[in-house]
């Protein structure tokens, strides 16, 4: 874990309020592990504390962020131009554990591809992708997993199935009968909690990318905790000790 300067290469609008931000690092943040984060410095004197975000993609020098606008920090750094300075805390937490599996199950939506895109292009062609979103236009958030075909789902219908991602899920669930299967998800804790209803009955094995606010990113002041069912230390930090964590081991 290393504080680095950067600066911007690209700070791109994809659709609607989806941004694709990428860096350039002085120096290279060593290995990093797909789910894992980095706290950035927005490049705007008015936004004091950090923020975080998943590592979208990583190659060399260059680290990718995919975010949305939705508050202050992120109305700022949709503004940073390139070349403009900044810096880089990370890699941050702990990602995701990839074991030998017949098939590796991706369950993600709108901005949830954030934290699992880097996990998919480690997975190559291991994995089955499934994907929710509003509308087809916000399929251009997945533009370079498309030849991959996902799973797609939007509310509208424009697109694929027409409703939610975990009920598109569970119509194929059967496709997956008798098959040594993990799940990998991020997203909203109602869609997590969807997700746990579905396989409950199996136990099946998933690991879920938390998403919850940050101060520091490194664990000193616990603001991010999340509950689990370790009855001596129920709270665990999401930056520390996640943000990947084992959903049968949460308390949902």
């Amino acid at each position: 874990m290393d504080d680095i300067e950067a600066r911007v290469v690209d700070n791109r609008n994809i659709v609607s309020n989806y941004f694709l931000l990428r860096l350039k690092l002085a120096k290279p943040m060593g290995i990093v592990r797909p789910g894992q984060f980095v706290m950035l410095k927005v490049p705007d004197k008015n936004i004091f504390l950090r923020r975080p975000f998943s590592i979208f993609d990583y190659g060399r020098d260059i680290v990718t962020i995919m975010y949305r606008v939705v508050g202050k920090g992120t109305e700022a750094l949709c503004k940073a131009g390139k070349n403009e300075k900044t810096l880089v805390l990370g890699p941050l937490g702990n990602g995701f554990t990839i074991t030998k599996r017949d098939v590796c199950v991706v369950i993600t939506g709108g901005i949830g591809v954030a934290g699992v895109h880097l996990l998919i292009k480690t997975l190559k062609h291991d994995a089955s992708i499934f994907y929710g979103c509003s509308s087809k236009e916000e399929l251009a958030v997945i533009k370079d997993i498309m030849e991959r075909n996902p799973a797609i789902a939007t509310l509208d219908g424009s697109r694929g199935f027409q409703g939610d991602v975990v009920t598109l899920f569970r119509n194929q669930m059967k496709t997956f009968k008798g098959k040594n299967i993990e799940i990998f998800t991020c997203g909203p804790e109602g869609m997590v909690k969807n997700i746990r209803k579905q396989i409950e009955k199996w136990k099946t094995p998933c690991q879920v990318l938390v998403e919850e606010r940050m101060a520091c990113g490194f664990g000193l002041c616990f603001g991010c905790v999340v509950k689990t069912i370790d009855e001596k230390e129920p709270y665990k930090r999401a930056c520390k000790e996640g943000p990947v964590f084992d959903l049968w081991q949460l308390s949902l």
